[in-house]
């Protein structure tokens, strides 16, 4: 099986999810402009930046992932535009986003590029897994695990206005290790 049949196995027929509880805190820092969310699956933080008055790209990698968010979209009449992308080869071009959100996904070789990538003005939220939570559950793989201190680093050129890392408690009830952080491009980055 490909690793797009596989992605398209686990989307298929699943309900969209709750709203990252980060991006819940945050959205109201977003510009009411144009908003990248990365590796969006099936657009449970696209739909609600949509529902906020934001206009968003979702790029993933599963075409029914991709076919499920179309579909709700639709249905509530939102801004919302589903690309099916390999991320490794998307292009962003410089300067084009007010927004890019990055949730439970971690390719440290992107982080470069979303920062050129948003306007002054312009912020990246992103929100994911720490080292510890190969401790307690899913991920296991240390390629998909920040390091302690490490997503600041890779936001090297925006300003950062919150960052956190530890132990959270979601809304419904389970734990994890994350990091999360709202950096934003200025004038002058």
């Amino acid at each position: 099986m490909s690793e797009r049949e596989k992605w398209n196995q686990r989307h298929r027929e699943q309900p969209i999810g709750a709203v990252e509880p980060f991006l819940v805190e945050m959205i109201a820092r977003i510009p009411r402009g144009v908003a990248l969310d990365v590796a969006a699956g099936r657009g449970r933080n696209s739909l609600a930046m949509a529902r906020a008055g934001i206009r968003v790209i979702a790029v993933d990698f599963s075409v029914e992932a991709m076919r499920t968010l179309a579909a709700a979209a639709r249905a509530e009449h939102l801004a919302v535009w589903p690309v099916v992308a390999n991320l490794d080869n998307f292009y962003i071009r410089a300067g084009s986003l007010d927004a890019i959100v990055n949730v439970n996904f971690l390719e440290r070789r992107l982080f470069p590029n979303f920062v050129r990538a948003l306007r002054p003005g312009g912020i990246l939220i992103a929100d994911t897994f720490l080292i510890d939570q190969a401790e307690i559950g899913h991920p296991r793989n240390p390629d998909f695990l920040l390091n302690h201190g490490e997503l600041p680093a890779l936001v090297a050129g925006l300003q950062v206005e919150d960052y956190r890392e530890g132990l959270v408690t979601c809304p419904d009830g389970t734990k994890a290790y994350r990091a999360s952080i709202v950096a934003r491009r200025t004038e002058r980055s």
